[in-house]
């Protein structure tokens, strides 16, 4: 994954105000995170509860839609990447996985 910095997006994240009106969630978001053990409440948790980065937009592998990627420590201490997009005011989770060992380096080193 190839990433770019967007300091647009990195201006509406430090602006989002994550209650229960934030979030763009349905069926096929919500199953897919949950096969990666990941519930919808954790992902919303973390612009609540832990801390969190953005690490930038996805330039590669390209998509038809924007997307950008945020790294967090969830529940139990668990290293999770959330893939993302923007919809209207509204942000959309596409998928929140475990960190890979990259996203990981690049988390620790900005925290």
């Amino acid at each position: 994954m190839q990433l770019a910095p967007d300091r647009k997006t990195l201006r509406w994240l430090e602006s989002f105000v994550p209650d229960s009106e934030s979030f763009d969630w349905d069926d096929g978001n919500i199953d897919k995170n949950q096969k990666h053990g990941v519930k919808d409440r954790e992902i919303e948790g973390v612009f609540s509860e832990f801390e969190y980065i953005f690490a930038g937009k996805i330039v590669e592998p390209a998509h038809d839609e924007w997307r950008g990627l945020i790294l967090a420590v969830g529940e139990g201490g668990r290293y999770l990447a959330l893939i993302f997009t923007q919809r209207g005011e509204k942000l959309r989770p596409i998928s929140c996985r475990s960190m890979r060992k990259e996203e990981k380096k690049i988390y620790e080193k900005a925290i």
